[in-house]
């Protein structure tokens, strides 16, 4: 930060040497004086001839860049009349040599030379108080905030007093002086920076006092003053990512997420946003504003470009938006490469239930189980795979299905001993019940009506045969038929001798087999 704000300091110093050299000479300093009423100059205005001339050879030797040749002809000038020479003599050798010395980048030497020529008091007051500017300035630079600070306010006052303006960059250095006091003063610091931004020349803005108008506010919390100068700063300078995110994550600490997201969408479209937490940032806005579809389209398409990394979190991500959006098949398939890649059976799990979202109940049952076998869940995720489990085997039986709705009824059996998944686990087990029941009645219905129907069979078999004994006839082929099929249909449950022999016969058969 200093390297930056100083590196003018040695062009702004050393341009005025040429100015200082000739004024020296020719500036009536009454007329200046009378500027600021009250205040006098040293006794003596003028050079003696002697002192005028040594001092246009050392001028002339500035103008042709032999700095340490001038330097040293001031040193031997002042080493040798200094006792002799008049307070504004004293002075204007000294602002000269100041220069020089910030010309080599001795500011050191700098800063000596104007404090013994604004000691001696011999020039006009506007001079004497452009010293304390440049004194002001080297202190910064060395690092004496607290006198960088006294001899700005000090300037700025004399200024003032004088009726000459107030140089933009001294509001500004004045104001960067109270960031870099320990501790820093940044309610002090908000004046002077506001006051130098506001005097800078619209068709010419500088960055650098914008930067820490904005540092400032965010230091104090003065969150509606910075928004407005954040709003400036991103029209000013619409390439500068950081005005961007910056300005986004103020609306969004103050509640206003929807100019957040706004900014920040506008940021990624004009291709600012750069880093992968930048980018998912904008996805994760897409979300929260009940866009999943785009959120995930646009994360998609950083994956695909490499700017988002394939990471197992990412892709969950991802699968989550997919689902967000209502689109299970594309959420399946990334979720399923996540699942493959984790020995925790979390991602398992979510995708078991994405699958059985999309009605896939038999990949889902599969994809829950693993998650189980896996483990490493919380209890409430593992309570509701047992939840789902059950839910995705339930789904595949048909209406005589019985083991299946056993399977079923154990996974939320399991699923009960959770605290969150136990209240929903109970009214499945008890539906199943009630399932079970009522097929079970219905099979015990069934029978007793087959069975009745048997019997009556029995009897019209018996009866038909009487008549064939009365008649002495041979059995029909119809009748025959019609005994047959008796036979098939009821022999178990009459129990009849033939039909049990039989069935008794076929299971030796079968356990030979074995």
């Amino acid at each position: 930060m200093k390297n930056m704000r100083w590196k003018s300091v040695k062009v702004f110093l050393s341009a005025s040497a040429a100015a200082m050299a000739a004024g020296a000479v020719v500036v009536p300093t009454t007329v200046l004086a009378q500027e600021c009423p009250g205040e006098e100059g040293g006794p003596s205005a003028t050079l003696s001839p002697r002192v005028g001339q040594e001092l246009q050879k050392l001028y002339e030797l500035l103008q042709n860049d032999q700095q340490q040749a001038a330097i040293t002809g001031m040193q031997q000038l002042l080493a040798s009349r200094g006792d002799s020479m008049s307070a504004y003599e004293l002075s204007t050798v000294n602002e000269i040599l100041g220069s020089a010395y910030a010309q080599v980048e001795n500011f050191d030497g700098a800063r000596r030379a104007f404090q013994t020529a604004l000691n001696a008091n011999g020039l006009p007051p506007n001079r004497n108080n452009q010293l304390r500017y440049f004194i002001a300035q080297l202190q910064f630079q060395d690092g004496d905030y607290q006198s960088a600070i006294q001899g700005l306010n000090n300037w700025i006052a004399v200024a003032r007093r004088c009726n000459a303006p107030v140089d933009n960059s001294a509001w500004y250095l004045l104001g960067a002086a109270y960031t870099q006091v320990s501790p820093p003063q940044w309610r002090q610091a908000m004046g002077p920076a506001e006051n130098a931004v506001a005097g800078l020349d619209a068709g010419n803005p500088n960055k650098s006092y914008f930067d820490l108008l904005n540092l400032i506010y965010s230091e104090l919390n003065e969150n509606a003053k910075r928004g407005a100068l954040l709003e400036r700063m991103v029209g000013l300078w619409p390439g500068e990512k950081s005005y961007w995110t910056q300005l986004s994550g103020l609306y969004s600490n103050t509640g206003r997420d929807q100019e957040a997201f706004s900014v920040i969408e506008v940021a990624y479209r004009a291709g600012l946003l750069t880093t992968e937490a930048e980018l998912k940032t904008v996805v994760q806005y897409y979300s929260y504003f009940d866009n999943p579809y785009r959120g995930a389209k646009m994360l998609e398409r950083e994956m695909n470009a490499g700017n988002i990394k394939r990471t197992q979190d990412n892709l969950v991500l991802l699968s989550q938006l997919w689902s967000q959006a209502r689109e299970h098949k594309k959420s399946i398939p990334i979720l399923r490469e996540a699942a493959g890649n984790s020995s925790n059976g979390e991602l398992s799990y979510r995708l078991g239930m994405v699958l059985l979202a999309d009605e896939q109940y038999a990949a889902s049952q599969r994809a829950l189980e693993l998650a189980l076998n896996k483990g490493g869940m919380d209890r409430d995720d593992t309570g509701d795979a047992w939840l789902l489990l059950g839910t995705a085997r339930f789904s595949q039986a048909g209406p005589e299905d019985t083991a299946i709705w056993t399977s079923a009824r154990q996974a939320f059996v399991n699923a009960q001993r959770y605290q969150k998944s136990a209240q929903r686990a109970s009214q499945w087990i008890t539906y199943i019940d009630a399932v079970a029941q009522t097929y079970r009645d219905g099979k015990r219905l069934e029978r007793l009506q087959n069975l009745e129907r048997c019997q009556s069979d029995q009897d019209r078999l018996d009866q038909q045969q009487r008549i064939r004994d009365l008649q002495n006839r041979a059995i029909t082929d119809e009748e025959r038929a019609f005994e047959a099929e008796y036979l098939e249909r009821c022999a178990v449950l009459l129990n009849i001798d033939g039909a049990a022999d039989e069935a008794a016969a076929e299971s030796d058969e079968e356990d030979e087999a074995e």
